[in-house]
């Protein structure tokens, strides 16, 4: 009796986050506080939470609240009042403000066509291979890395030569060999991808990006010009490849919102095999991101707060939109515990209907099964002896089936898929152990913490320190003292090491009787000295190599275009905020 009534056993039972072996009992919803608002002055609205629960997104005037499936986003635009929603993603201008901002579409947009996603017309099969997309057998034999001996130089190499076309200037009637202008693709290509589809993803995006920054370092801009030709056409191919997969998650994602909290899941969750996958991950995906939320919730409650000396852990713990004056999010432990008890209730009553789960693909069943094992060998034994038997797959097979599932999870947003995405890795690396797929050539390139020099690091490219603007907020920062609690002297002196800081950065003395900043004053042909930069965050590093503006008109660099040049003749960096303009009240 004690122990069905203590505090422990009212606990939702973590299923699909980054840890495994956690049971499927899940506790009864009932006995979880639910949050309530009341309001004696004003009509009952309703509350941020009944929106969650009824699968609808939070509504917060200019700003995309968060439902169950989706994230909230401060960025994007929402809807207006009868407005309809684009087919594809957009950037519009608000009308409050004169500032762009994307508006989602109802479509996933394939950027090589510029148009929504067209899914297959021929049937569920073809939708289905457009999901976990493939190649003939004698396709992939020509173009399979061969994982036990191969090199990053050599992947890099064979990717390049896989992506060059013929192409021809029908002006001047030149013709080379090179990347595609984008964003064209070729078949080629593609074919190369999907051939070797679990070798490359967003590892390789991260190794061309470090290549081309260590060419740039080293001042081989020719080098750095073709990686990063390499380096966006490869990314072209990954978000087009991705974008079948990513319109039927948005799919399942209509499907699952609207109906949480109902148990009844066959009424909305049956459908093709495409479509039943599609809503498992979404579902399974939901538990992961709460369990998170729930996580960060219990932290947060747990972390003293003793007169602020533990700022810092509560800012860095959980989603830091919930400082927001009117936060588009459900984070209150809660509240965030009704929702995660029942995001594993209705996750498990799918498992549990052999119609919608009995014939899902292998490598997503196995995600399920694989989660309830503690330890590693465990899950080997369990993927060798039982799991690869009964599902008439062979081992290998299926560990390449996983970190496919991988790469397609890797392009979807991070918020809310971003936790299910990691706990695929940590099944990737686990069942690979002992196994030649467990070779890693990215490692050294990605992730060498050893090597500081251009001759022990592939991946090493040479950081350094900028003159930054005397009113700038680094240099703000960088003289700014440390006010700690007890050794900060009289409220004189803190108010007039407040008033100079502010004085530097903003240019006006909010105390009185101060000098007006020179910053803000006409500017004057000065010659400014190099900034020397505090050792401390210098940490001897060079000074103002110059390197990022080595490719000038080659780099796509932001808020840098054409229009931007001042009367020196030199591009001037320019900001989105120096394009801002005022929006004029109607009259």
């Amino acid at each position: 009796s004690n122990q069905k009534n203590s505090p422990k056993s009212r606990e939702p039972i973590l299923l699909g986050g980054g840890e495994v072996g956690f049971t499927n009992e899940v506790p009864d919803s009932s006995k979880i506080p639910v949050a309530t608002a009341s309001s004696k002055n004003a009509p009952p609205k309703k509350s941020k939470l009944d929106q969650e629960l009824s699968g609808e997104r939070i509504q917060e005037d200019g700003i995309v609240g968060e439902s169950v499936t989706s994230a909230a986003s401060v960025s994007d635009m929402p809807l207006y009042p009868g407005e309809q929603q684009p087919d594809v993603t957009t950037v519009v201008t608000d009308p409050d403000t004169g500032i762009a901002r994307i508006q989602q579409g109802k479509y996933v947009m394939d950027k090589v066509t510029g148009k929504a996603v067209v899914l297959s017309s021929l049937g569920p099969e073809y939708r289905l291979a457009q999901m976990f997309p493939g190649v003939p057998p004698e396709v992939r034999e020509q173009n399979r890395y061969d994982w036990k001996t191969v090199t990053i130089p050599e992947m890099v190499d064979r990717l390049r030569a896989a992506s060059t076309v013929p192409l021809k200037n029908s002006a001047t009637g030149e013709e080379w060999l090179g990347i595609p202008p984008h964003p064209q693709i070729s078949n080629p290509a593609v074919d190369f991808v999907l051939s070797n589809r679990d070798y490359l993803g967003h590892r390789m995006k991260k190794t061309l990006g470090r290549l081309k920054l260590r060419a740039q370092s080293k001042f081989e801009k020719d080098e750095a010009v073709e990686l990063r030709a390499l380096w966006k056409h490869f990314l072209l191919l990954e978000d087009h490849i991705s974008a079948p997969f990513r319109q039927i998650i948005l799919n399942a994602e209509a499907n699952v919102g609207p109906n949480f909290g109902n148990l009844d899941v066959k009424s909305y969750c049956s459908g093709e095999l495409y479509e039943r996958t599609a809503n498992y991950i979404v579902l399974k995906s939901m538990v992961a991101h709460w369990e998170k939320k729930y996580n960060d919730a219990v932290e947060l409650d747990e972390i003293p707060d003793d007169e602020g000396m533990n700022f810092m852990a509560q800012l860095y713990t959980g989603d830091p939109k919930r400082y927001l004056p009117n936060p588009p999010i459900i984070f209150r432990l809660a509240e965030v515990s009704r929702i995660v008890v029942m995001a594993q209730k209705m996750c498990k009553a799918f498992v549990d209907e052999p119609d919608l789960f009995d014939d899902l693909p292998p490598e997503v069943k196995f995600v399920e099964k694989a989660l309830g094992i503690q330890g590693g060998t465990a899950l080997r034994r369990y993927m060798l002896e039982e799991f690869c038997p009964e599902n008439n797959v062979d081992p290998g097979s299926l560990r390449e089936g996983l970190k496919r599932l991988y790469q397609q999870m890797f392009n979807m947003q991070i918020d809310p898929y971003g936790d299910l995405t990691m706990t695929l890795w940590n099944l990737c690396a686990a069942t690979s152990v002992g196994t030649d797929e467990a070779r890693d050539p990215y490692e050294e390139y990605i992730a060498n913490v050893r090597g500081m020099k251009y001759e022990d690091n592939p991946g090493f490219f040479q950081t350094y320190t900028f003159n930054h603007d005397k009113n700038s907020l680094v240099r703000f920062l960088d003289s700014a003292k440390v006010i700690e609690k007890g050794t900060a002297g009289s409220t004189e002196d803190v108010t007039r090491q407040i008033q100079g800081e502010a004085l530097q950065l903003l240019g006006f003395d909010f105390g009185g009787g101060s000098s007006p900043n020179p910053a803000t004053a006409q500017k004057e042909t000065v010659v400014e000295k190099d900034y020397e930069v505090p050792a401390d965050r210098a940490i001897g590093r060079p000074h103002m190599m110059g390197w990022l503006d080595l490719l000038g008109e080659d780099e796509e660099l932001s808020g840098v275009g054409k229009e931007d040049v001042g009367e020196s003749g030199k591009k001037e960096e320019t900001f989105e905020a120096d394009k801002w303009e005022e929006v004029k009240a109607e009259a």
